[in-house]
């Protein structure tokens, strides 16, 4: 590039940031519209004021708007927070998430290959969801480190919110699926690798965390002359990383269970098809479970081939026996957008605000991002959806999505 397109690129960029910081800075208004703060009774023909990419007030008709606020009517619409998808399968390349070079492979990040050009990012705005949590894939038996990220940005370090935010470990078939036992002869390939049954998936995340236990045990050693998937490991000891674990069928849900209580560690269920089974135990252990894509899981089964029979039932005895729950569109292949998941949940007894609480401020909780997103209250990120109807409506669609008080998608 020469001096000249240079120094043009180089206004150019300027102007753009100029014009961003400009929108930011401005006080917006957007009035007349039914509002869904969140964890919050509806507010009718309510008022949101955002300025500097945060909200700045919320509350009904008579909050006051200040002289030369820009001022959107957004009468019969109705707003509610930027969706949040707690485990979000795309932004990255599908064979990109499992590193098949080991079976545990903990230290590894899945921000290291995000691709913020994924057309997945688009299209997930204009659905609503201006927050993702990404995580590494489910054919290793510990995966790696999971991301939190915004939908929305100029690049890469302006979306992530959390680069390291939960570590995946995986039950069942998957983590063995395509292994073989060397019973002579050669190794041919990486699948010749153990393990090959559930039994040796267990051991693999048993042997890990007890290898960790005992690093943690030799004090006179320095830390940082460790092994880094060790470190990352005692961080889940230590309790300051969550599990999440894959677990579809009951007996994957009772295992992962025990080895969270044998090592003392937070474990999120993930995936939980079979969850119907067990809902006392997972009561008793007072774990989070992430329902992964209830319309598809009920349909499909699942995509990881447990033999898991999914119900209809399961998030309405969740809900009865105060199980916090975060509804995703997961790891099914056949996933609706997220809210007509939610969408799907209602019609099958789960409370309109539960509901929404599922996809926004619960998930927030989960992330530990509470103070940012997932509710409209005043110094909280400007995100949020204008709907054209109530979002659980089949006919609704996001008329228009903010991210830190810009838009970043419009319906046409």
């Amino acid at each position: 590039m020469n001096v000249q397109l240079t120094r043009v690129a180089t206004l150019l960029a300027l102007a753009v940031g100029a014009a961003t910081a400009t929108a930011q800075d401005k006080i917006t208004a957007l009035r007349g519209a039914r509002i869904l703060p969140g964890g919050a009774p509806a507010i009718d023909n309510g008022v949101l004021l955002i300025a500097q990419g945060r909200i700045q007030a919320v509350g009904g008709a008579s909050t006051p708007i200040p002289e030369g606020t820009v001022v959107i009517d957004v009468t019969g619409k109705t707003i509610t927070p930027g969706l949040i998808d707690a485990n979000w399968r795309f932004g990255t390349g599908s064979l990109d998430r499992n590193e098949q070079g080991d079976e545990v492979t903990p230290h590894l990040r899945v921000l290291d290959t995000l691709d913020p050009a994924d057309r997945q990012f688009e299209r997930t705005r204009a659905a609503g969801v201006t927050t993702v949590h990404v995580m590494a894939g489910t054919q290793n038996v510990i995966g790696g480190l999971g991301a939190v990220l915004k939908t929305a940005g100029q690049d890469v370090d302006a979306m992530v919110l959390g680069s390291e935010t939960s570590l995946r470990v995986t039950m069942g078939s998957e983590p063995s699926m395509g292994n073989r036992a060397i019973r002579g002869g050669s190794v041919e390939s990486i699948y010749y690798r153990r393990p090959t049954t559930r039994m040796g998936v267990v051991w693999e995340v048993r042997k890990a965390f007890y290898d960790a236990k005992e690093a943690m045990n030799q004090t006179l050693n320095d830390p940082q002359q460790q092994d880094p998937g060790l470190q990352v490991l005692m961080r889940v000891l230590k309790k300051e990383l969550a599990v999440v674990t894959t677990a579809r069928s009951e007996q994957d849900i009772r295992t992962a269970l025990r080895l969270a209580a044998e090592f003392g560690y937070t474990t999120v269920i993930d995936e939980a098809q079979e969850a119907h089974y067990v809902i006392d135990e997972l009561a008793a252990a007072k774990v989070w479970v992430l329902v992964g894509a209830p319309s598809a899981d009920r349909v499909t089964g699942g995509g990881g081939g447990d033999g898991a029979e999914p119900r209809f039932s399961t998030l309405t005895k969740l809900a009865a026996a105060n199980v916090p729950f975060v509804i995703t569109t997961g790891t099914n292949q056949a996933a609706l957008d997220l809210v007509r998941e939610a969408m799907f949940a209602v019609r099958n007894g789960i409370d309109p605000q539960l509901a929404l609480d599922s996809i926004t401020v619960r998930p927030a909780q989960l992330l530990g991002l509470g103070d940012r997103i997932g509710s409209l209250a005043a110094g909280k990120d400007a995100d949020f959806v204008v709907w054209t109807a109530d979002p659980f409506d089949p006919t609704a669609v996001a008329a228009q999505v903010w991210c830190n008080g810009l838009t970043v998608s419009e319906s046409r």
